[in-house]
């Protein structure tokens, strides 16, 4: 008999799922046309950064065969692990798959959609623009990827609703409404294919695994970013929950933040946007973020 092998993890990591891919240094200004997305990158969260290049590469074939609508995908099954952490972490479009299955001879797997042909060509394309409009209108390719970053975050916070009925990232990319795994996995996805190191983070802790944030490099450093918790906080007016180091994004003595392969990341000890967790306004000139946090004076910090 057959054995299913995407199913039961699909459900798992429906709502916890995803994000990112690949480092990359800052893009200097580009032309209009640089700006332009014209095709998605196949990525993955950074913390796979050392994923066996095989396993790399056969996900990469898979993520390709989804996007083309293929029922069949011959590669080495022994790595199926690897490629099923990658996919379900990483590839928004997994949505799109209703179910995976080994091949009688095990040589692969063969792959069941949600929608026929056209209809699901028709998602996968109504997905590729929206990612292009979200990232042209945060100016990829025409500014550095730290400002791509804050304006990215800003857009999502002023622009997403909170929606417990949208529990992918491929729908809240979409439709701009999610949960907070799908939307700090919008914020991933989007920063990876900017070439931004991201990962997922979720929350071990009973209590608040609904809250999902997101680790992202920002300034030379790593920091921790919760969008969602953003949206509630002020719709995007502020940037309370932006570059936290770990005791600013921890909320309960509970929290227990961990990759989605359940590894614990390292404490970020950098404090130095602390100061924004009370930040309830801020401007941008040039190169510089000017927050007005209560209690303070005005906080500024540049984007390199």
């Amino acid at each position: 008999m057959k054995k299913s092998i995407c199913l039961l993890m699909c459900a798992v990591l429906l709502c916890i799922s995803f994000t990112g891919c690949s480092s990359g240094n800052d893009k200097e200004k580009g032309n209009d046309a640089e700006s332009t997305v014209s095709d998605l990158k196949i990525t993955y969260d950074s913390h796979y950064s050392d994923m066996d290049e095989s396993a790399v590469r056969t996900y990469e074939k898979l993520c390709n065969a989804v996007i083309n609508h293929e029922t069949e995908v011959k590669f080495n099954t022994s790595m199926l692990d690897d490629v099923n952490q990658l996919f379900y972490t990483s590839f928004p479009l997994y949505a799109l798959v209703d179910g995976m299955e080994f091949l009688d001879d095990k040589t692969g797997v063969s792959i069941t959609y949600k929608y026929e042909t056209e209809d699901h060509t028709k998602k996968v394309n109504e997905f590729k623009n929206a990612v292009s409009e979200i990232m042209n209108s945060c100016d990829y390719g025409l500014v550095g990827n730290n400002q791509y970053l804050l304006n990215l975050y800003t857009y999502i916070a002023s622009n997403v609703t909170i929606d417990n009925s949208v529990t992918t990232v491929m729908d809240t990319i979409i439709n701009k409404r999610g949960i907070s795994a799908t939307i700090s996995g919008m914020f991933e996805y989007l920063l990876l294919q900017a070439d931004i190191s991201a990962s997922h983070i979720m929350n071990l802790d009973s209590n608040s695994i609904a809250r999902m944030i997101s680790m992202a490099e920002f300034n030379g450093g790593t920091y921790y970013f919760d969008p969602a918790s953003e949206i509630n906080e002020n719709s995007g007016s502020g940037l309370v929950y932006f570059a936290m180091d770990s005791a600013r994004a921890t909320v309960s003595s509970n929290d227990e933040f961990v990759f989605t392969d359940k590894e614990k990341p390292e404490e970020i000890v950098d404090d130095t946007y602390d100061i924004l967790s009370t930040c309830s306004s801020y401007t941008v000139e040039g190169n510089k973020v000017i927050a007005d946090c209560k209690g303070y004076d005005d906080f500024e910090f540049t984007i390199n």
